[in-house]
């Protein structure tokens, strides 16, 4: 199945429900996923006859191997890429244009309504995205395929780590075994913190060692234009017990006490995904099991400590919809791609979070990843 010529149809099928003539789409990621083409600084412009990818020069022949397809407009250097489009809009016939309200920024509009005043210009929030939020087979197999990725750099990872390496010297390494493994880069800069610093759910990287804290949290993702995302927290070989190298630590919490109710928290979120569930239960059944479950030698109610949303889709960008958080109105279908990630972080203890990619299926849900979710000691050097 020619999948992008369906995404393309789709979208001109909708032309008429939001009273336009044609759609001129400005965002990159989402002339990506309409053509296929992975350069930059061009624009789609698609009527209910016409599809046709607005660049210039230096991109003519890839867009010959990426998407040939497509018919290519290619600008002269005399013009920017908005002109360009314009100058397409007007041979097109068109009276009215939708233009993405949730990506284009209103210098860009101003110039469109300046350079083309007899065009009506109609703001559609989230055309493209929609068609987006369900990922077909081939969408699948690429996230998939990003995972596989992902986890290989994992494995070459946590098979070199060394007790004197800085969270600085972890981050650099794992990026380059990313594109050893075969991304094109990291989805996102990927984050390791060692022992107290795991409290910062973004921590950025520092000076501290490994052999400095007594866990360590690291959440990383390859980028093969479909992104994948997750995360794991292992057991440091340094003690749990302040000392020289992990003083920061505060005493009163057992790691695998606490990575217990955060595995039973994705575990019970796992459980709640089907199609036609709405994404805040999800989020719901992950928080309660957080919430309500004690700790044995402790009166923290680790609830407090649960900070951010359940996940979010990903796909073409690392963060799209679904949005899979508390007051979130996004329903749950079949072919939906999101991340489930509950997390506790305790300042002056570090954090504790477990992140894995999940297909929404017809009768459940099916998890993209395969790394181990149990907890797991780091080895070293």
């Amino acid at each position: 199945m020619n999948y992008l010529l369906q995404r393309r149809s789709t979208l001109a099928q909708t032309l008429k429900k939001h009273g336009v003539d044609a759609f001129l789409v400005t965002a990159s990621v989402n002339v990506t996923y309409l053509t296929g083409f992975t350069g930059e600084a061009s624009y789609y412009v698609g009527t209910a006859k016409n599809s046709i990818l607005v660049s210039d020069s230096r991109f003519e022949e890839q867009i010959k191997e990426e998407c040939s397809q497509v018919d290519a407009h290619i600008r002269p250097h005399n013009k920017t890429t908005i002109e360009a489009a314009v100058d397409v809009l007007n041979k097109s016939g068109a009276k009215s244009v939708g233009v993405e309200g949730n990506r284009i920024t209103l210098g860009e509009l101003d110039q469109l309504k300046e350079l083309a005043p007899k065009l009506n210009f109609v703001a559609v929030d989230s055309a493209v995205e929609s068609q987006r939020v369900i990922k077909d087979p081939g969408e699948v197999e690429k996230i998939r395929e990003a995972v596989r990725v992902a986890e290989r750099a994992y494995r070459m990872f946590t098979a070199t780590l060394r007790e004197a390496d800085t969270e600085k010297d972890m981050v650099d390494a794992l990026e380059g075994y990313i594109r050893r493994a075969g991304g094109r880069s990291s989805s996102f800069p990927p984050i390791v913190a060692v022992g107290e610093r795991g409290a910062l759910p973004h921590a950025p990287p520092t000076a501290k060692q490994l052999g400095e804290g007594s866990k360590l949290l690291v959440d990383w993702g390859a980028d093969l234009l479909y992104k994948s995302d997750m995360t794991r927290t292992l057991r440091s070989p340094f003690g749990t017990a302040p000392s020289r190298r992990n003083k920061m630590e505060r005493v009163g919490f057992d790691f695998d006490e606490v990575y217990g109710i955060v595995l039973a928290a994705q575990n019970a979120a796992l459980a709640a995904i089907k199609p036609g569930v709405k994404a805040k239960e999800v989020d719901a059944a992950a928080r309660k099991v957080i919430s309500t479950t004690k700790l044995k030698k402790s009166d923290v109610k680790l609830g407090d400590y649960f900070t951010h949303g359940l996940g979010h889709g990903i796909g073409l960008e690392v963060h799209e919809a679904p949005r899979v958080r508390a007051n979130s109105e996004d329903t749950l279908e079949a072919g939906m791609v999101i991340t489930i990630e509950p997390g506790v972080y305790i300042p002056g203890w570090g954090g504790i979070r477990i992140e894995d990619d999940v297909l929404v299926t017809h009768n459940g849900c099916s998890l993209l990843t395969t790394l181990p979710r149990e907890a797991t000691t780091v080895s070293v050097g």
